[in-house]
């Protein structure tokens, strides 16, 4: 997994400066100080199964949490539909980020979400554990056997079952603040 593990420092670096920009960031984003935020990153494209993670969030049902999708493809349009006609407020579409720009949205984020039905490795986990981040991962993501472990500092699902994705989902955002920031850090180790 070498290749998969390499200039992370600048990350660091981000991810410490933006720490206390948390809640000005959000606001800019038009999200509340008090929401959680998942964070979907990746190109809107079948294999990433973007829209098995707005289902199972429309039906995890977690009061004051914001789902985040940063990147763009073909199943943009067609999220966007699902989302206002089950009327899903807290869904927001960010479009492609550079580098530089991305670092804001881990930095806001409580959980990233990786539900891909086929994915070699899945660099954004990678970066989303330099800012502290659990991770909820399907069972194709190849990084979940490195990076991964269910109920250390994530969880991993059944690929394509979205049923288990929103339970994991409901699970994560059930347990104390303590122990999701407990999770976070042994990311971050």
């Amino acid at each position: 997994s070498f290749a998969y593990s390499w200039g992370h420092d600048p990350l660091f670096e981000v991810a410490e400066e933006l720490k206390s920009e948390r809640n000005r960031i959000k606001h800019e984003l038009g999200i509340s100080e008090k929401c959680n935020v998942i964070l979907f990153c990746g190109r809107l494209h079948d294999e990433k199964r973007p829209f098995h993670l707005l289902d199972a969030f429309r039906r995890a049902n977690v009061p004051n949490t914001d789902l985040v999708f940063v990147g763009d493809g073909e199943l943009r349009e067609t999220l966007e539909a699902y989302k206002a006609e089950q009327k899903i407020e807290s869904v927001h579409f960010a479009g492609f980020q550079n580098r530089k720009e991305i670092a804001k949205y881990y930095a806001i984020a409580d959980l990233l979400v990786l539900p891909s039905y086929r994915e070699s490795w899945g660099i954004v986990i990678n970066e989303a554990m330099c800012f502290g981040l659990p991770t909820i991962v399907s069972d194709q993501v190849g990084a979940r056997e490195d990076l991964v472990f269910s109920g250390y500092n994530g969880y991993c699902f059944p690929e394509g079952d979205v049923k288990a994705l929103a339970g994991t989902i409901r699970s994560f955002f059930e347990l104390p603040m303590e122990e999701r920031r407990i999770m976070g850090d042994r990311s971050l180790e």
